[in-house]
């Protein structure tokens, strides 16, 4: 190549041009600048990453394994899978094995081959699992994902063209929910209702508003919240038959975790391990206060299914808890030897 017209910063930064490795230039390794990569590996380890079309559009998903930083018994791990691309990364897949992670994964079409690691107090147990899409995972936007069709809704959100309760789990970072109650947002609630009880591993949130730096700056933030997990057994009373909200009115009721975010646009993932979970409300309780506006924002919720024990070690499903059974239609009922004076 003629270079001599050129100036030296010119003839610089042509050569650096044709030593830059061409995936660099298309923009290989983008994806670790992805909000949900950076969130999941800000406390796990990558063990294995992958590219694969998993979807036959003739374009590559990107695959992450990752495991806990601990070497311990029930040591776990996951599996983040990225679709959209360098310009957009959306979460494809999400889940966690129970009590195992993924050593490596290997891709044969539209099956995934998992070998998994079970952590123990003896010789360490590698174990292959075979999961197939379309029969035993689903990506984000297919039916037969646990999360397809989610219901969201908020106890109030600011009356501004394109903003909704919907946005924070729509996979796009740059729409995003904002409360519209008085004051700082503080006690405003977003709530997420399943379809079916799904097992949930750990949540994720980007908070702020992530259009840009500078609207992240001139509104509202989380600094802390707390995350409300409602299963069937906190619901229901089976028993009786009761349902706590509806019969009896009380409301949202499971166990609660606490949330704390930093003062910088990172995606943080927390614990949740909760089986059977029927919906999800997360409640801000402490704000960081935008230089310009007062509305709390959050941009995007993600959730991290978890793939129990039983699979992990190939045993056979366990009947959901609280099940009622059934009674035999041939049975005669026992009769009751209560007379009034036992009043």
């Amino acid at each position: 190549m003629h270079v001599v017209t050129k100036t030296r910063g010119q003839r610089v930064f042509i050569c650096l041009l044709l030593l830059w490795p061409v995936g660099a230039l298309a923009g290989e390794g983008a994806y670790r600048k992805s909000q949900f990569y950076r969130g999941i590996t800000a406390h796990h380890v990558v063990t294995h990453f992958l590219q694969a079309d998993l979807d036959g559009d003739g374009s590559d998903e990107v695959l992450v394994c990752y495991r806990e930083p601990e070497d311990a018994v029930d040591q776990r791990g996951g599996v983040l899978i990225l679709t959209g691309g360098p310009k957009q990364f959306q979460v494809g897949w999400h889940v966690m094995f129970e009590n195992a992670f993924p050593e490596k994964v290997k891709a044969d079409g539209k099956a995934l081959t998992f070998h998994l690691v079970q952590k123990t107090t003896g010789e360490d147990k590698k174990i292959v699992r075979t999961l197939v899409k379309g029969k035993d995972f689903f990506f984000r936007d297919e039916d037969g994902n646990p999360f397809a069709k989610v219901k969201v809704s908020a106890s109030s959100t600011l009356r501004k063209d394109g903003i909704e309760p919907a946005n924070v789990f729509d996979r796009d970072l740059k729409s995003g929910w904002a409360e519209g109650g008085d004051g700082t947002g503080v006690d405003e609630t977003v709530t997420l209702e399943f379809p079916e009880p799904v097992d949930l591993a750990m949540i994720g949130v980007l908070h702020g508003n992530f259009r840009s730096k500078r609207y992240w700056l001139d509104n509202n933030r989380l600094h802390r919240a707390e995350v409300t997990v409602e299963t069937g057994a906190d619901r229901y009373d089976t028993e009786s038959e009761v349902d706590f909200g509806q019969d009896l009115g009380l409301g949202l009721y499971g166990d609660r975790v606490e949330l704390s975010f930093t003062n910088r646009p990172v995606m943080r993932y927390f614990r949740l391990d909760k089986r059977d979970v029927l919906s999800l409300e997360l409640k801000i309780t402490s704000v960081l206060l935008g230089e310009k506006n007062d509305d709390a924002y959050v941009a995007e919720i993600d959730l991290v299914e978890m793939i129990p024990s039983w699979f992990v070690l190939g045993k056979k499903k366990p009947e959901a808890s609280g099940k009622k059974k059934e009674e035999d239609p041939g049975k005669e009922e026992e009769e009751d030897d209560w007379t009034e004076d036992d009043f």
